[in-house]
């Protein structure tokens, strides 16, 4: 798909034997989308199976989401590159969010979940950013089946690929954002380390779920007036606010917990 490519100018999409490179977290055999390979491909466009997110306990999100997402999980920054995350679980494979393949109805999905099956990997052969299509996943479909809405027409992308390509420019866009944020973040050095335990019920003993870096509030009100400054001029702030205020959805998190356990129970 050269036309699309070049729009975002991620790579040469006429690579049709192109390799992902790097880790996907939830895609299972993502292959890059060109005419050639995917004329008879199509994807179902029905409402949303988040079947292949129900064992996530934590969602990749990017800034501009923190406002929306701090209502419903806490906010984290995670791994040696502080990337922000939503906690959806507080069970190794359980993500309390996802039922019976639907989404809780009341809830922020995260756009990681949203672009789903599609995604930008990175050219195995460069540094090119390609348009994906996770074959692993059952929205899979071929052209003609019910429900399903084809990728090309002839040698052009249909309005279902070109609005994927958008939604993961806009997506890699707001990464760039957020890398700019935890920089920041990282210079005036407002993060904390904190842990988060669990104890199962009927166990004396916490388990340790999660080591991860939080913003500290009292670092931020001790800021000086040119670095906080920095922080309202960037735009920052109203992020900030809303990952501190997340903290809160831990108690809740677990209440949502205690609450799936004793369906099961009821169920069993």
């Amino acid at each position: 798909m050269s036309e699309t490519k070049q729009k975002a100018k991620k790579g040469n999409a006429s690579t049709t034997g192109a390799k992902v490179r790097g880790s996907l977290p939830l895609y299972h055999d993502p292959r890059a989308v060109h005419s050639a390979t995917h004329r008879d491909v199509a994807v179902h466009v029905g409402p949303g199976d988040f079947s292949f997110a129900r064992k996530a306990p934590m969602v990749q999100i990017a800034v501009d989401e923190f406002e929306r997402a701090a209502l419903d999980y806490p906010i984290v920054f995670f791994g040696e590159d502080h990337q922000p995350y939503v906690v959806t679980g507080l069970d190794a494979e359980r993500n309390l969010f996802v039922a019976e393949g639907g989404y809780r109805p009341d809830a922020y999905v995260p756009a990681y979940l949203r672009r789903y099956p599609f995604v930008f990997a990175r050219d195995e052969g460069s540094d090119a950013l390609i348009l994906c299509l996770d074959h692993g996943s059952s929205r899979v479909a071929k052209v003609g089946d019910e429900g399903a809405a084809a990728l090309f027409e002839g040698d052009e992308p249909t309005v279902l690929t070109r609005q994927a390509l958008e939604f993961c420019e806009n997506y890699e866009a707001a990464q760039a954002r957020t890398r700019i944020l935890v920089g920041l973040l990282l210079e005036l050095e407002l993060f904390e380390v904190k842990q988060v335990h669990y104890t199962p019920p009927g166990e004396a003993t916490a388990n340790l779920l999660l080591e991860y870096r939080t913003i500290d509030r009292a670092r931020l009100d001790a800021l000086a007036p040119d670095d906080f400054l920095r922080l309202r001029e960037a735009g920052a702030l109203p992020s900030i606010f809303a990952q501190i205020a997340s903290q809160a959805n831990w108690d809740i998190l677990a209440v949502s917990r205690r609450e799936v356990e004793d369906q099961m129970v009821k169920a069993a």
